[in-house]
């Protein structure tokens, strides 16, 4: 459905990009900076970049990003990405992405996906999910994140592996290699995370205590987000982790860790400008285990993935 706002005092000043991200959360800012530059978001009917001001009265209209604007904007099967399947039956499919495919499309038409790749093979989950772009998938991993994902092949499938996101039952485990070392050998990181005002990024802060009220808050737009680590090896200059999260929040281990002063080894967004980082040929994050219940026989379901070569090449340099 296509969406249309009106520009109220409060909202007048803000850049176009950041607004619009608050009132769709659901799509990231990178997303929205997309629509905007392919002209599928507009003000009065013009079409405006990301960083345009909004003005008392203005009339921001979203074109309806749920379904595809023409024929060619349809999800094209990519048989030619491949998928690593770990496991799949009648309900579910397991699969390994690698790092540097994105799991869906950004905007319509885009097909160098994970999505692309899935429906060539499993093409039944096509109108699978809340979202005609996102067919089957239930969560998410970084572009640059490689490891394990759950994608439902059925509308029941879809709802009870949803919920079971929603109630943080799913356990996921990461491989993660950080430069620096941890306050603790294990520990648990609970602050808030928020669109960065630096544009791109997102924003680990701490609530803070609102002086007027005597009450704590977060920082209005910010989500709870806590992230489980323990140490695996403590390296020369760096720590190999096991992190576990429970929340599910956009670049939620990146900037927990980023916001600690120990980033992700080889993250060009949140830790590109440390000086004696360790050289990685891509972000050092690997989901590299996933346990859920299966969503019809409710049993207990583990899958793991080995760390990727070039990342077990990293780590053996690191422990030279």
């Amino acid at each position: 459905m296509k969406k249309t706002y009106q520009i109220t005092q409060e909202d007048a000043g803000q850049r176009l990009d950041t607004w619009l991200t608050a009132k769709l959360p659901e799509v990231s800012r990178s997303r929205i900076q997309k629509w905007i530059k392919a002209g599928l978001v507009t003000i009065n009917d013009e079409a405006v970049t990301p960083h345009e001001a909004l003005s008392l009265e203005d009339t921001v209209e979203v074109a309806d990003y749920d379904a595809p604007k023409t024929k060619e904007d349809a999800l094209l099967p990519r048989p030619d990405i491949g998928v690593d399947v770990v496991y799949e039956d009648d309900d579910i499919i397991v699969a390994n992405k690698p790092s540097g495919l994105i799991v869906h499309p950004a905007i319509p038409g885009e097909s160098n996906t994970l999505v692309n790749a899935l429906i060539a093979q499993f093409p039944e989950i096509v109108g699978i999910g809340d979202d005609s772009q996102r067919p089957g998938i239930v969560h998410r991993l970084d572009r640059e994140a490689s490891g394990l994902l759950v994608i439902a092949r059925t509308k029941a499938a879809f709802k009870n592996l949803k919920a079971q996101f929603q109630a943080h039952v799913v356990k996921k485990e990461y491989a993660v290699l950080i430069d620096g070392y941890p306050p603790a050998d294990s520990g648990t990181i609970k602050l808030p995370i928020g669109r960065s005002a630096s544009g791109g990024k997102m924003a680990a802060r701490p609530i803070k205590l609102n002086k007027r009220s005597g009450e704590l808050e977060m920082t209005p737009g910010d989500r709870t987000a806590i992230t489980h680590y323990r140490i695996e090896e403590k390296l020369p200059k760096v720590t190999f982790l096991t992190v576990r999260t429970e929340t599910g929040r956009t670049h939620q281990i990146r900037a927990h860790f980023h916001a600690l002063g120990v980033p992700v080894v080889g993250d060009p967004l949140y830790g590109a400008n440390r000086v004696g980082r360790m050289n990685s040929p891509r972000l050092f994050l690997h989901a590299k285990s996933l346990s859920f219940q299966h969503p019809v026989t409710d049993i207990e379901l583990s899958f793991s993935a080995p760390l990727p070569k070039e990342l077990d090449e990293v780590l053996k340099k690191a422990r030279k």
